[in-house]
């Protein structure tokens, strides 16, 4: 019984298709950019490869998370800066209208004044950042206050619109969260525990100068400018929170930057073909495959009439 292939024509076939799949890797590489098409071409590093990829996807919720809150803070610690300019505005007020040459018309007038420097202050308790109240809290789709129409002269002249706190806390790319926000309670009508006018109320400071320049009381007058300061040192506190939540922010975005180019490099390394290695490859197998056909086409090649002689 004659064969079909000999032993020499069964390695050459082997020989030449393992030649071919090399160059079907090589090409597939080169076309798709990756080391390997399915996971159980690798199944060691699938499980790399997955855990890299869900550690971007969560950096970069984390980055984008980060970004949406900066233009919020950003916004925060300007009206703050805005607020404190006003209430030192207030503050020279007090010193003109507490003066040896003060008349109960000027006063009136600075009153007018301080009037306009308390709605500024109450627009900017209700600032916001498209639809939302930057002061809002939890309750951000509220507006804070309003001025008091009926008890303009009592206490801090404002009425209060919505009792919420600011519980919202940022992670950070290593899983640490820290606090953005304050609310327009805590900033200008902060309260004792009993629900009274806590001694740096920013509103409750700016009324009672302006309801004592309304009637010429220069006790009254004297009275607030020490409620001024005690104010303005507060509003400055809180506009150092919002400076430190900034520098927060950035400092995250930067790590997260960081952590993104070392999660992409690791997942590079992992699935992303050599593109100089696959191309040497493809050339290298299509001349070994060259080869080995002319090298086959060059041997003897017995028929039946051979062996019948």
């Amino acid at each position: 019984m004659i064969s079909g292939i000999d032993p020499a024509g069964a390695q050459f076939l082997a020989a030449l298709s393992q030649i071919q799949n090399n160059m079907q890797q090589a090409e597939t590489e080169l076309s798709s950019g990756v080391k390997f098409q399915n996971a159980s071409d690798a199944p060691d590093e699938v499980s790399d490869i997955l855990s890299l990829r869900a550690d971007i996807t969560n950096n970069n919720q984390v980055q984008s998370n980060l970004n949406n809150v900066t233009t919020q803070v950003d916004t925060a610690q300007q009206a703050l800066s805005s607020a404190e300019q006003l209430v030192e505005n207030a503050l020279t007020l007090a010193a003109q209208g507490s003066s040896g040459t003060a008349t109960a018309t000027s006063n009136g007038n600075l009153a007018q004044q301080v009037g306009a420097i308390q709605n500024e202050l109450i627009s900017i308790a209700n600032t916001q950042v498209g639809n939302d109240y930057v002061f809002g809290g939890d309750d951000y789709t509220s507006q804070p206050y309003e001025a008091d129409t009926l008890n303009p002269d009592t206490g801090g002249g404002v009425v209060q619109l919505t009792v919420t706190q600011a519980t919202r806390l940022i992670q950070d790319p290593l899983g640490n969260t820290f606090s953005v926000d304050l609310t327009a309670q805590q900033i200008f009508d902060d309260q004792n525990p009993d629900g009274s006018p806590a001694p740096d109320n920013v509103f409750v400071a700016v009324n009672q100068l302006r309801v004592a320049l309304q009637n010429n009381d220069l006790d009254g007058i004297q009275s607030s400018i020490t409620a001024l300061t005690t104010a303005d040192n507060y509003l400055n506190q809180q506009l150092g929170f919002y400076g430190a939540a900034e520098n927060r922010i950035q400092a995250a975005n930067s790590l997260a930057q960081q952590m993104n180019l070392t999660y992409q490099t690791a997942l590079s390394n992992d699935q992303d073909a050599d593109m100089a290695q696959a191309a040497t490859q493809l050339t290298e197998s299509q001349t070994q495959e060259q080869a080995a056909l002319q090298a086959e086409g060059m041997l003897p090649r017995n028929s039946l009439f051979n062996f019948l002689g």
